[in-house]
């Protein structure tokens, strides 16, 4: 991973802990998360309710990562994103699925998350994809 990504990575990462915790705790988006750009964002509120949604299945309740675009580029329509290229972490292994999130008017918040179960991705690939253990 280059320092760039691993930068971006991190900040993205701060900011979703911070809108995880800001969601918690009141209604309101910190500010940080109102500056990134609107398609990003968006895919953080569906990366936010996969891990949400993946992780109330029990063989997944472990899981730390969730990335809708870490494989390939989801499609925008509307208020829903969709695609086939998500990634998520579970005990140091990452999983590939597919996904459908549905995004409030706003943008700000997913009213639901669908999503399908792949293959195992193999540790050879992950720097590919800009996964990591």
């Amino acid at each position: 991973m280059t320092r760039v990504t691993m930068r971006f990575t991190f900040l993205m990462s701060a900011c979703l802990v911070s809108f995880s915790a800001a969601q918690a705790s009141s209604s309101r988006l910190p500010p940080s998360f109102m500056k990134i750009e609107p398609r990003t964002r968006s895919l953080q509120v569906c990366n936010n309710m996969g891990s949400r949604e993946i992780g109330r299945e029990k063989e997944y309740s472990r899981l730390d990562r969730v990335v809708v675009d870490a494989m390939s580029n989801p499609t925008f329509d509307r208020n829903t994103i969709s695609g086939s290229g998500g990634a998520f972490r579970v005990k140091g292994q990452w999983h590939q699925f597919q996904f459908r999130c549905t995004l409030a008017d706003d943008k700000l918040s997913a009213t639901s998350f669908t999503f399908q179960v792949g293959d195992i991705i193999p540790e050879a690939q992950w720097e590919r994809y800009g996964l990591w253990r």
